[in-house]
């Protein structure tokens, strides 16, 4: 046994040092560090530059465009002479009369262009996506709240389920201290010739399933508590060592929440019937964005382009530009009217979604008041389970108590008095076992109820 009592020294003194956290501290630490409510908060950022994305559907959209060209031979190959009866035109142009000319040339050019067009109507798809994108980030938010629940009910599940392996490490520790008592009464009974050396082998092989038993808890509250490590945002190799929780015995109480029954109760507080209402939300802003496809689209706009043409001769230079400049205003109004052919159905086919919409909905309803009346009555169980283990639980020890006292005068055999502590041994556990689920019960019930 000293190197069992060596062993929980040195855990004891890890214990000591390492930092030991309450429920609630675990809690707090979840919010701040848990890797599922960081990423519910980046998809919330997400959804709100999505919303801004949409509301700049509402201004100006303006293009511009640069194109420029150069041939590798000239595209026009032409020469000869003015004509004489140029002169009779203006007596400006008769000096140029007879005069050699070549127009090769025209061999580069260049565009520059650039339209604003402000939409006006458009079916009143910008409106209606403008809205649909408020709803998705309004779902991203619900869906933040919902995950910030699941992970505080598995912090909680961890939590009791590390105090569960904690306290049925201490009545394995009972559970060896009975038994060496038992060895010591054992081998006295042994040196009086009173019982024989089957006795004692009896003890050891209760002693060594214990030892097999501390194996398996202690390996199982090493697990866990890496998990509830990883949930509060604690890496793993941190937690291996400077992690623990501080264990709360808390008072097992009739729950009271719902003293009229949890069928009275409504679900329209929870994030999933509110998620399901956001769907037939959207949908119907899916049916409208769907007609607005096939209704006319109005816009106006102002245009401008800037032109040039290289090559051009000396000559040709004064009589056309090689830069033009220009401008235009101009409205559009498209209307799509063969569309409607196949949108009719493609409308329909949205009306059709916006209906499986609101029968989830209705449906969704109606399971989740079961789920909170199952809650309650899962509550309930774990209550009535609690006092029962309670009961056996005190029973037992007494039991023990008096097999122990009978053990003593010889009024009982050594089978019993192992049966008696096997007994208390495992109403000790079932003890701690129903007062950890129905802590567990509690918190879901208070999470689906309020």
């Amino acid at each position: 046994m000293k190197p069992i009592i060596l062993s929980l020294a040195f855990l004891f003194c890890l214990a000591a040092s390492a930092q030991k956290l309450t429920l609630e501290q675990c809690l707090d630490r979840a919010r701040q560090n848990n890797h599922e409510l960081r990423n519910a908060a980046l998809e919330i950022e997400a959804a709100t530059e999505q919303q801004r994305e949409a509301f700049t559907n509402y201004f100006p959209r303006i293009s511009a465009n640069v194109m420029a060209f150069r041939f590798f031979d000239e595209l026009i190959k032409a020469g000869g002479t003015i004509p004489q009866e140029i002169a009779l035109l203006s007596p400006q142009l008769a000096p140029f009369a007879g005069m050699p000319v070549s127009i090769a040339g025209l061999n580069s050019g260049y565009s520059l262009s650039a339209t604003l067009i402000q939409p006006l109507y458009f079916g009143g798809q910008i409106v209606y996506g403008n809205k649909l994108s408020r709803v998705q980030q309004d779902v991203m938010t619900l869906k933040a709240q919902l995950t910030e629940k699941e992970v505080m009910q598995k912090v909680t599940e961890c939590y009791w389920h590390l105090a569960c392996t904690y306290y049925n490490l201490n009545t394995i520790e009972a559970s060896e201290k009975q038994l060496d008592a038992m060895m010591a009464q054992v081998e006295l009974f042994l040196k009086a010739g009173v019982t024989t050396r089957n006795s004692v082998l009896k003890v050891r092989l209760r002693q060594q399933e214990l030892s097999k038993q501390r194996l398996t808890v202690e390996n199982t509250g090493h697990v866990l508590r890496l998990l509830l490590a990883q949930q509060i945002g604690i890496a793993p190799a941190e937690a291996d060592k400077n992690f623990d929780i501080i264990l709360e015995d808390k008072a097992v109480e009739q729950p009271i929440e719902a003293t009229e029954g949890a069928l009275n109760l409504s679900p329209d507080h929870r994030e999933e019937l509110q998620l399901m209402g956001k769907a037939v939300e959207a949908q119907a802003l899916q049916v409208k964005m769907q007609r607005g496809k096939y209704l006319p689209h109005l816009g106006v706009g102002v245009g401008g382009y800037h032109a040039g043409l290289g090559g051009f001769p000396s000559l040709l230079k004064n009589f056309m530009p090689s830069c033009m400049n220009n401008g235009l205003v101009f409205g559009t109004l498209s209307v799509p009217i063969s569309d409607w052919w196949g949108g009719s159905h493609a409308i329909r086919r949205q009306k059709i979604k916006l209906q499986q919409a609101k029968a989830d909905r209705d449906n969704a309803r109606q399971m989740l008041q079961i789920d909170i009346e199952r809650a309650w009555t899962t509550l309930q169980e774990t209550y009535r389970q609690t006092q029962i283990a309670q009961t056996s639980c005190e029973e037992a020890a007494e039991n023990l108590r008096m097999s122990t006292e009978q053990y003593r005068m010889s009024t009982c055999t050594l089978t019993d008095l192992l049966d008696a502590e096997t007994l208390n041994h495992r109403a000790q556990n079932d003890l701690a076992k129903a007062k950890a689920n129905y802590q567990i019960a509690l918190a879901d019930y208070r999470r689906k109820a309020f």
